[in-house]
């Protein structure tokens, strides 16, 4: 039996708007140019759904690329909800509209994720590539913020830190307690080998721990009143950046990683990742498999033999690490759904 520790991400699509720093290593590895017109096949999707609720999995995310891009992406929740498993979506807004997002939670969504990487358009630019994704984000938070009021789902604003926007942290907080949301994830990619143009350098990270952090300190005992929410994000702040390269050491300890095979996720073109990070170094590392057998495949033997795997490849992944910022009165199980809030 599987335990609930296992996620598993689907990405209905490799295509996006967004030209994003950190995604470009990515779309190099990817190719994702020649695959951005590929949808995950929605019965392969609901093989994987099915098999997930065999193997005792509770949760399923939709993400891509964009996956709001996917017009019939209420089809993909509705058999989620078939199979009883808790959804989520992360998203930049490209299409979160209210008649959408209505819509999507009417047919069982539980969480939407959506990354914003600064909070004006000349940081959108740099970080993203598109202005257009500053206009969507902005409104997805008011469509979003609008619904809170009728829906019961869990709303999180998730940012990487990079050179051009970790001075904006304290904004970004702010805004995220300002628009309702129930988690802030800042995230930032430490030791990101192939990303030079995004990691602070050591000079910044002081800069961040030294005089950033503390503004954000002051933002959550302004605006917090339960002490046990107020202390456990303060412990949160203290962790960040906490001997300048943890993470790197925290994956070559591979047994211990949080991402490393407990983390599946499935691409429209057969290629299976046992973590998220495995996007960062593709070139080096492919497990393909033919969907026609994805009965076949998902079960704990094969999921633990693509999860061996990944462990060999570790060393190179500048998977970002989350700091989680809750403001829900209890500790946050991506596997909750709205009706456990």
């Amino acid at each position: 039996m599987m335990n609930k520790d296992y996620n598993f991400i689907v990405k209905l699509t490799t295509g996006c708007p967004g030209n994003c720093k950190c995604c470009r290593d990515r779309q190099e590895n990817f190719k994702l140019k020649n695959e951005k017109n590929s949808i995950f096949d929605i019965d392969v999707f609901e093989k994987i759904c099915k098999n997930i609720k065999k193997l005792n999995g509770s949760y399923v995310c939709v993400s891509g690329g964009e996956p709001t891009m996917v017009r019939n992406i209420d089809d993909y929740i509705k058999i989620a909800k078939k199979y009883e498993l808790a959804t989520r979506i992360n998203t930049n807004g490209w299409n979160v509209t209210k008649e959408n997002l209505e819509s999507w939670l009417k047919n069982g969504l539980d969480q939407i994720v959506l990354s914003i990487y600064g909070l004006d358009e000349n940081s959108i630019i740099e970080t993203r590539g598109n202005r257009l994704i500053f206009d969507k984000s902005m409104r997805a938070v008011e469509v979003i913020k609008e619904l809170k009021k009728k829906y019961k789902f869990i709303f999180i604003i998730q940012t990487i830190i990079m050179k051009e926007n970790y001075k904006q942290m304290p904004q970004l907080l702010n805004y995220a307690i300002d628009s309702d949301t129930n988690l802030f994830w800042p995230s930032y990619l430490e030791d990101a080998i192939n990303l030079p143009e995004v990691r602070l350098s050591c000079e910044e990270i002081n800069d961040f721990k030294n005089n950033i952090i503390p503004k954000m300190k002051e933002i959550i005992n302004k605006k917090v009143v339960d002490d046990n929410i107020k202390n456990n994000i303060m412990k949160s702040l203290d962790n960040y950046y906490n001997d300048g390269t943890v993470l790197y050491q925290y994956h070559k300890d591979n047994e211990n990683c949080h991402w490393s095979g407990k983390h599946f996720t499935f691409y429209p073109n057969g290629t299976v990742d046992p973590c998220p990070g495995h996007e960062y170094f593709k070139s080096k590392y492919q497990y393909k498999i033919n969907y026609d057998e994805i009965d076949e495949f998902m079960n704990l033997e094969n999921l633990n033999k693509c999860k061996n795997i990944c462990f060999d490849y570790c060393k190179y992944c500048p998977q970002g690490v989350h700091h989680e910022i809750s403001f829900m009165p209890v500790s946050f199980n991506e596997h909750d759904s709205k009706e456990e809030i």
